[in-house]
């Protein structure tokens, strides 16, 4: 069994059916591998709702029913993340304080990282998984 970690662009694409999302559709809806989603992502994502920077009519319960009918498991930020965080390096290209605690749960957890960011790849030197969607 696979595992993977969706990032909030993940989410935002599986919510609407994005086309990118569609190779992992049919795996988060018939549990055939194990996804799971970093708090971190989950805190981003109402943020981006809220701010009116992503425009979609979702709520708590709205949010919560997805993952549980996906099977998506939120992961919280412990002790593992912390030191994956401080291990990870620096980039002056890349250096959103919310992706980086998001790719080092992915390590810490040894999960596969589901984004579509394009500065991701520089982490595959400190352990990431990654694939670009």
């Amino acid at each position: 069994m696979k595992r993977y970690l969706i990032d909030t662009c993940a989410l935002i694409w599986y919510l609407e059916a994005d086309k990118r999302m569609r190779p992992f559709k049919e795996e988060i809806e018939y549990y055939i591998n194990d996804f799971a989603i970093s708090i971190d992502s989950i805190k981003e994502f109402i943020y981006l709702v809220q701010s009116g920077k992503i425009k979609m009519q979702i709520d708590a319960d709205k949010l919560a029913q997805v993952l549980n009918k996906g099977n998506i498991t939120i992961l919280k930020f412990d002790e593992y993340e912390v030191d994956c965080l401080f291990k990870l390096p620096f980039y002056e290209i890349h250096t959103d304080p919310t992706d980086r605690n998001i790719i080092a749960t992915a390590i810490a957890t040894n999960r596969t990282l589901i984004s579509g960011d394009t500065h991701f790849y520089h982490y595959e030197k400190s352990g990431l998984r990654f694939v670009k969607i």
